[in-house]
């Protein structure tokens, strides 16, 4: 019967007169005849896991939640669905609650960090500590909060703006790569919240990457010599060997960037102005700062923070991140190994 409703209506009979084989089977037929119906795996993975094999259910459920965000955050209620929802976001968040303190380790060096929360995948109520600081993937609540960073007190800071001239220069030479290899830094299939959407797969706020995800870009670092040279000077934060990010970042004449929170907050994102056209400026919870060429701003984006350039000319600044300075060498080391615990895990699917 290839017929992915028929095989599911089968499969809940068959769990209703107690053949859970049976049951399993038909659920497994009607995910593979509709692998984009969340409800599929949904019923699948409660199947798996009312007989016992939860690793395998976790493994369904959390496809299922590529299609859904309810395995997360179930519905209210006591339908069979709404319940089969709730044990989907408890099994889940045990998971990677568990998957996260296994791999930072029980260290007491790194206590803070076997503590930190992944927000969308706890496992318990938690609350934010700061008013306005709502970071949307990773949170570290004993981690000095504070919108802005001073750069001054750090010992690279002065080399980096020192060399402002020289990557404009390197910039504008190669301004024939920004329309080639540039990318909209909001893809269209991004799910954003309707303020951003606007900008999805839009060219007025363009990234231009020398890297982007832990990957360098070669196509385009060719072409920036001595600003990677430059950067290569700073704490640049990453999962692996290589910065996660670094790129030059043009938003266009009359653009706003609208208010958002970024994703975490043990990571510092700076911005090196080098072309500013007033007016523009850069706002982290509430407070507005101009950008001036050759001026670093670093911030924790884990704030509510938005950007505008209200002028008729493009904005260019490079944009990279940075470890927070509060953190120490272990402790960077455990978030990376919950990050790739993370990442791997996913890719074994």
């Amino acid at each position: 019967m290839d017929d992915a409703e028929v095989q599911h209506r089968l499969a809940v009979v068959e769990e209703q007169i107690g053949d859970p084989q049976k049951a399993l089977k038909a659920h497994q037929s009607c995910l593979r005849l509709a692998p984009n119906n969340p409800l599929a795996y949904l019923y699948t993975g409660y199947c798996l896991q009312q007989q016992g094999q939860l690793e395998e259910a976790v493994r369904v459920y959390s496809l299922g939640s590529d299609l859904d965000t309810h395995f997360l955050a179930p519905r209210p209620g006591d339908s069979p669905t709404d319940l089969r929802y709730a044990a989907a976001s408890r099994a889940l968040r045990g998971h990677f609650t568990s998957l996260h303190r296994s791999a930072v380790g029980k260290d007491i060096t790194d206590r803070r960090i076997h503590n930190a929360i992944w927000t969308r995948t706890h496992d318990q109520p938690f609350e934010f500590e700061q008013d306005g600081q709502i970071p949307q993937l990773f949170y570290i609540p004993t981690l000095k909060p504070a919108p802005y960073f001073e750069s001054e007190i750090w010992p690279w800071t002065k080399s980096l703006e020192q060399s402002a001239a020289v990557i404009l220069e390197e910039f504008s030479a190669a301004n024939h790569v920004v329309n080639d290899q540039g990318r909209p830094y909001l893809s269209s299939d991004m799910a954003l919240d309707d303020a951003l959407a606007p900008l999805a797969g839009s060219l007025n706020w363009t990234a231009l990457d020398l890297f982007r995800d832990g990957q360098a870009n070669a196509q385009v670092g060719e072409h920036f010599p001595r600003t990677l040279a430059a950067l290569s000077q700073v704490p640049l934060y990453g999962l692996n060997e290589l910065p996660f990010e670094a790129f030059f970042s043009v938003l266009k004449p009359g653009q706003h960037i609208t208010p958002h929170y970024g994703l975490s907050n043990h990571s510092l994102t700076v911005h090196l102005p080098l072309i500013t056209p007033q007016p523009g400026y850069l706002t982290v919870s509430g407070e507005a700062r101009p950008w001036e060429f050759g001026k670093l701003i670093a911030f924790d984006d884990s704030y509510l923070h938005e950007a505008h350039n209200q002028s008729d000319s493009e904005r260019v600044v490079l944009i990279f991140s940075i470890w927070h300075p509060d953190l120490s060498e272990s402790e960077r080391l455990a978030i990376q190994r919950s990050f790739n615990a993370r990442v791997q895990w996913l890719q074994s699917r």
